[in-house]
């Protein structure tokens, strides 16, 4: 078996002989449906290679397509003149590197068509190359968008997005100029953002990132998996020691989950997938192609209580567009994949992580970006302190998590006990224990409950308080009924966070009676 891993041409895989995902049916639909088209998917997730088998398609490359859904329909193959421009291809930093990438396109493809175009402006440029293409082929032409907003995602914390936000503009406002001379639109991107033209100008854009029927045109579903790769399968499982359907679950436990409509079927990560075929190894490969650092700093700059993060509930607003300068946390984590759909109940939709890969590789992120250390040594952190609190050695967990804490940067704020909570929250995520944080019962809520292989963990926080108020908040509260009938030791930890000294500063702990 041959795996397109990091291959994003149509052309190349077929040619290759490499194993494609048939989604041609739902190209077809979308060419029969309509014109302007704008499609958010996260990075890695097949948009270019979407494109490409569009362009492959309008091209006339029907050889390519022998076998596939679309040549079993009544789609008639005619080539159409394409411009395509791939906002990923281009290191944009400022506007004149996005003029200067989209004149080379526009001039590279003006001489592929051998047409002679004149003026300095390139965005004159581009309106006049659609019309002389239309003219000249006698064909409207397809415009294509790959990554539209890489550019944007290159400056958001750069004096330099105001430019970039302009130059877009002016940009998408000749592509919309030129309807009458346009067979198809597709653009893509991870995110959408408001404020720009593409989507405050362009109100003929047809936003096919939620609708239902669209919802696995990237990415594999279950049925797609089992059809062309169970050979990859079996011989993983041989590799695992598991049986094959005990693999089947690990693979969607691991790389599975992604949800882009309230009711439609949940798609594997295509870059993970190809990955773990070829590695034959289980660990995070999407999520190490690039380190989300303006995710990090947003979650920082916003004190977000990253406790909630596999609990958010929102509303429609979330899946809309967002304002580059003013960027909502939920909307940005949740449109770039890092959180996906797990539960609709009108009108509010339940978000969490989409799957194990992606859920550890955060919190790691997380930790390191507020710890300030490298993630190999948080993950060293992290087996230390799990070994050391599966075994009930509390007082060395402690040593090591101060240890840990002791770390984090001296320009993020710690002032309340929210922070200290959340921090702590993320640090016991990625021991691998069921970990809680705002437990409510019937008296109040638990700041955080740690459930390892055989104690459960009661803790309360002290923010310039003592710990002997923390543990006696826990009894008083009568924090210990929930789980006094499940069958574990509980035991009762109050932490003292002193401010001055910026860490734990004390604790206790007390074994709640049987």
């Amino acid at each position: 078996m041959k795996f397109p891993l990091g291959i994003q041409s149509f052309q190349e895989i077929i040619d290759g002989g490499y194993i494609y995902i048939d989604k041609t049916a739902k190209i077809k639909q979308l060419i029969d449906q309509g014109k302007w088209y704008f499609l958010s998917r996260p990075r890695r997730f097949g948009k270019s290679l979407l494109v490409s088998t569009i362009q492959a398609l309008f091209e006339a490359k029907e050889p390519l397509f022998k076998g596939l859904a679309i040549t079993q329909s009544d789609y008639v193959f005619e080539k159409h003149p394409i411009l395509k421009f791939e906002f990923s291809q281009a290191e944009i930093r400022n506007s004149d590197d996005f003029r200067l990438y989209a004149e080379k396109v526009i001039d590279q493809t003006a001489a592929h068509y051998g047409v002679t175009l004149s003026g300095d402006r390139y965005d004159f440029k581009l309106v006049d190359l659609v019309r002389m293409l239309a003219q000249k082929e006698g064909k409207k032409v397809v415009l294509l968008v790959d990554e539209y907003d890489k550019p944007i995602l290159n400056t958001l914390e750069s004096p330099e997005l105001t430019d970039i936000r302009n130059v877009m503009g002016a940009f998408y406002a000749a592509i919309k100029s030129l309807d009458d001379f346009l067979k198809f639109v597709l653009i893509t991107g991870v995110s959408k953002f408001a404020k720009v033209s593409v989507f405050s100008g362009m109100n003929n854009l047809n936003d096919i990132s939620g609708d239902r029927k669209y919802a696995t045109i990237c990415g594999y579903t279950k049925q797609e998996v089992v059809a062309s790769f169970d050979p990859a399968v079996v011989a993983l499982s041989k590799v695992e020691g598991l049986s094959v359907d005990e693999t089947y679950d690990k693979i969607a436990e691991w790389y599975n989950g992604y949800a882009f409509s309230e009711d439609a079927e949940g798609v594997y990560n295509p870059f993970s997938m190809l990955s773990l075929f070829v590695k034959e190894k289980f660990q995070n490969y999407w999520y190490q192609t690039a380190t989300p650092t303006f995710l990090l700093n947003l979650l920082k700059s916003r004190q977000t209580d990253l406790s909630k993060l596999e609990h958010f509930e929102v509303g429609e607003g979330a899946f809309h567009a967002v304002e580059p300068d003013q960027l909502d946390v939920l909307a940005v984590l949740l449109q770039t994949g890092y959180l996906t759909i797990k539960e609709y109940e009108a009108p509010l939709y339940k978000l969490g992580f989409p799957n194990k890969e992606v859920k550890i590789a955060f919190y790691e992120s997380l930790a390191a970006s507020y710890a300030s250390v490298t993630t190999s040594l948080t993950q060293a952190f992290a087996v230390k302190m799990h070994r050391s609190l599966n075994s009930g050695n509390i007082a060395e967990f402690i040593e090591q998590l101060k240890s840990f804490i002791a770390n984090v940067s001296y320009e993020i704020t710690l002032k309340n006990e929210k922070y200290y909570q959340s921090l702590f929250f993320v640090i016991c995520k990625l021991l691998g224990f069921n970990t809680e944080a705002e437990v409510t019962t019937n008296k109040g809520r638990i700041d955080l409950v740690l459930d390892t292989d055989n104690t459960i963990y009661i803790i309360e926080f002290k923010l310039n308080g003592t710990k002997e108020q923390a543990l006696q908040q826990i009894k008083d509260m009568q924090y210990p009924q929930k789980y006094s009938k499940q069958g574990k030791e509980v035991i009762l930890l109050g932490v003292e966070f002193s401010e001055s000294e910026r860490n734990i500063s004390g604790w206790l702990q007390e074994t709640h009676p049987a």
